[in-house]
């Protein structure tokens, strides 16, 4: 995983099953791989709560377009 539609999959899910507690839960996980040194997969982690963020965040960013 890593593609930027699959982060934004996963917070999705992450969203879908957590609610705004998505971002924090992705960053525990993400903890959780770098005390096993899985640092890749905790760079993968820390995308997916950033996404959950982005999704979850109430204000439009400035460039953003509406489709």
């Amino acid at each position: 995983m890593g593609t930027k539609s699959e982060i934004f999959r996963t917070a999705n899910l992450l969203i879908e099953e957590y609610g705004e507690m998505a971002p924090v839960g992705a960053n525990i996980r993400a903890d959780q791989l770098r005390d096993r040194s899985d640092l890749a997969g905790r760079a993968v982690w820390l995308k997916i709560a950033r996404a959950a963020e982005d999704l979850l965040c109430e204000v439009r960013p400035k460039d953003a377009k509406l489709h």
